[in-house]
């Protein structure tokens, strides 16, 4: 059974979350950030943090972070839900028993791992990354999942 999909962004500005994100229709969920270090881009040079503080944001004002700001990420842990939002989501266990509708996380500036219960968005999210050219794509499987924890740390 599919899991997810893991793949390689470019290491430089841009923006990738927009990119990796952009068939989700990010308005309708509420998103869980927390464990990052992602900061906007402004003038050719990091500026600030892209979400200040490990915090929940509606899906509007996430939209318009991911718009209005170039960004450069070196790691991110983003959880998006259309319900109340469950106890803290540490395995894949806990990740299916929660109301988390997929996981985003960022490591070492590059490498993207997301997880994604419903099959349909998964499809639609290993599509994107190849249409986007990101690097390396391959889906998540029980038998190829060597993460022990949904988080960057």
């Amino acid at each position: 059974m599919r899991r997810g999909v893991r793949f390689t962004i470019p290491n430089r500005y841009g923006h990738f979350l927009q990119e990796i994100l952009n068939t989700i229709p990010i308005e309708q969920y509420q998103w869980s950030v927390v464990d990052e270090e992602s900061y906007i881009v402004e003038n050719g040079e990091l500026n600030r943090l892209l979400f200040p503080d490990s915090t929940i944001i509606d899906g509007h004002q996430f939209a318009e972070l991911l718009t209005q700001h170039e960004h450069y990420l070196i790691f991110v842990d983003i959880k998006a839900f259309q319900s109340d939002m469950s106890s803290e989501i540490v395995t894949y266990e806990d990740f299916l028993q929660s109301t988390c509708e997929f996981a985003l996380l960022v490591t070492d500036s590059q490498d993207v791992t997301m997880y994604c219960k419903d099959p349909q968005m998964l499809n639609s999210l290993y599509e994107n990354a190849a249409l986007h050219g990101f690097g390396d794509i391959t889906y998540i499987t029980s038998h190829n999942d060597s993460m022990t924890r949904l988080s960057c740390w």
